[in-house]
């Protein structure tokens, strides 16, 4: 599938509803407890979502309609979010991203028309990149955390599903 700002768009306004549904009011064994010791609790993934909401889809979306390939993207720190929200709780969390997620999705259809989708920026690791590759990169970032996150949730039962386990291929999924 092409990108299209008509299909993602509605992915992006889901997701947080979708993370609200998912982990609103659950005990803190499901919400901060990870796969291991190097992997993200389903906490931590949202305060990563949050901090790349606020600094950088829309922040790129602008680079590359106003530079170009002038300026090079700054790196982003993926678990900067962790500390930036160490203190919020996590229903404090979801709303904020909701928020700032709302305020990005009206930036995204006033700044970005279908004419601007082949514009191209500078990326510090891959190099020269389209916008519709930036924006196709945000829905697949949103999907692939909701999909970490359910990961890690579900291997919490890895033993206690006992038999049916056979059955149950995201335990085992890496």
């Amino acid at each position: 599938m092409e990108y299209s700002l008509e299909l993602a768009s509605p992915v992006l306004r889901q997701t947080p509803l979708v993370l609200k549904a998912m982990l609103a009011d659950l005990p803190d064994e499901w919400t901060d407890t990870s796969e291991g010791s190097d992997a993200w609790t389903p906490r931590e993934v949202v305060g990563h979502l949050a901090y790349v909401e606020e600094s950088d889809w829309i922040d790129r979306t602008r680079m590359i309609l106003e530079q170009g390939l002038s300026g090079v993207f700054e790196p982003i720190d993926r678990e900067a979010g962790f500390e930036r929200f160490a203190d919020a709780g996590l229903s404090d969390l979801l709303e904020h991203f909701a928020m700032v997620r709302n305020e990005n999705l009206r930036a995204l259809h006033s700044l970005v028309k279908p004419e601007n989708l082949g514009d191209r920026g500078a990326h510090p690791d891959f190099g020269e990149v389209r916008l519709e590759e930036l924006l196709a990169a945000w829905v697949v970032h949103d999907l692939n955390h909701v999909g970490q996150i359910l990961k890690t949730m579900a291997k919490q039962y890895a033993v206690a599903v006992g038999p049916w386990r056979e059955y149950l291929p995201i335990i085992d999924a890496p």
